[in-house]
């Protein structure tokens, strides 16, 4: 849910909320007022009976108005003064109309009565339901402004944000161009826009180093590895070198053809994490899966491995490069850490590529084969290759998986 969304729902509850109680409470406010002014002009009417009485000696002659009715009658004992409301009829029918009511005792002659002046509460009624239909209306106009205020004003108000926002999901290391500026007279925002905008400069700026160090240290460090290994070729040449030498020398040459793959590994997941290779081109998959096959038979037929394809047209959106090393370590991982005598299975399909060879089981977690340096038995391997695949596929928006079935190393590439 967006905060704007959410901001606005709980506004809004929370202004329904408060006009709900708020009109409960004014609807009470208003009835106790008009009441009591009900209540003054009863008292007025008492006044004017007391006054007549002391004047007169006896009682006025009772009323029976549309709106007023005065009634006497014998006082009951213990009879107090009281306000109340009732229904009654001003006809003397049964009552269905709102009054409200004085009685008091009074004395005249000599001989206590009971004297009820009532008036009636219609035009009060009448005026209190005005006055809440009134009410609602200003409540339902002030949440529809409130409405339509959270809806443009608030949205114009977090155009900024936004802005930034989405230049933030469209940046690309790859462009190196800063993110466009969207100024506000919002400190906050501006202060959020300055402060992704030094981000992605530093960001920008460090992938620079990386990549260059990258580069450098590729070429950097191909030279004098390519000068040892030919120096070590030419003393292995040499005819008056013993058998210890040898050995030794041989033990060097090794190491250094080693390293050389290791750094070109290593360099090569730096590429891929740094996103320096295209995403977009259609590789025919059956092709390269074909070549690829016809490259590596004779280290197959090295190792007296059994290869078992099945091969149907597939395209994969993937750098033509990456596609044919992924292709490369998957197969040379099948047939390096094989058995001899064992079977490597190729079997692609549309959207599945699946690769199965026969060997020993795993001497560490399965959920560790595509971690880096994770190694077998064969200690001359870099321990990068499938790493390198996970990376591609990572890249690419593949996914591979593996799975020991008991007598098959199985992996699932699926495009």
């Amino acid at each position: 849910m967006k905060l704007f969304t959410r901001y606005a729902r709980v506004n809004f509850l929370a202004t329904i909320l408060v006009l709900i109680v708020g009109s409960f409470c004014y609807f009470f406010i208003i009835r106790f007022v008009l009441i009591r002014q009900l209540d003054d002009a009863l008292k007025i009417e008492e006044a004017e009976i007391l006054d007549y009485v002391a004047q007169k000696g006896k009682l006025p002659e009772p009323t029976n108005y549309k709106d007023q009715m005065i009634v006497f009658g014998p006082a009951e004992k213990g009879l107090k003064r009281q306000f109340r409301s009732t229904y009654q009829d001003p006809e003397g029918n049964r009552g269905h109309e709102p009054f409200r009511q004085l009685e008091f005792p009074i004395e005249a002659g000599g001989v206590r009565f009971s004297v009820t002046v009532s008036k009636s509460q219609v035009e009060t009624e009448d005026l209190l339901w005005l006055i809440v239909a009134i009410t609602v209306g200003v409540i339902i106009l002030l949440l529809l402004i409130q409405f339509l205020l959270n809806r443009y004003l608030l949205q114009r108000i977090w155009t900024p944000f936004y802005g930034t926002l989405g230049a933030i999901q469209k940046f690309n290391l790859q462009s190196r161009s800063p993110l466009q500026r969207h100024p506000s007279d919002i400190d906050e925002f501006s202060s959020l826009d300055l402060a992704v905008n030094q981000m992605t400069d530093k960001i920008i700026g460090d992938y620079q180093a990386l990549k260059d160090f990258a580069d450098n240290a590729s070429h950097e460090m191909q030279t004098p590895l390519a000068v040892i290994n030919s120096k070590l070729d030419l003393l292995l040449q040499e005819r008056d070198i013993t058998e210890l030498q040898g050995r030794h020398l041989q033990a060097m040459y090794d190491a250094v053809g080693r390293m050389s793959r290791l750094n070109q590994s290593l360099l090569l997941l730096t590429k891929i994490g740094n996103d320096q290779f295209g995403r977009g081109a259609s590789v025919a998959l059956h092709d390269l899966v074909r070549e690829k096959v016809a490259q590596l038979e004779e280290m197959a037929v090295a190792h007296k491995l059994q290869f078992t394809t099945h091969v149907e047209e597939a395209t994969v959106n993937m750098d033509p490069y990456l596609a044919d090393i992924l292709l490369n370590n998957l197969f040379s991982n099948s047939i390096r850490h094989n058995t001899e005598g064992g079977s490597v299975r190729v079997d692609l399909r549309q959207g599945t590529l699946e690769v199965a060879n026969t060997g020993e089981p795993l001497p560490f977690e399965a959920d560790r084969i595509f971690d880096r340096f994770a190694k077998g038995k064969h200690s001359e391997s870099t321990g990068l290759g499938l790493a390198i695949v996970r990376q591609i596929c990572e890249v690419h928006g593949c996914t591979i998986s593996y799975r020991w079935t008991g007598i098959e190393h199985l992996f699932t590439l699926v495009f």
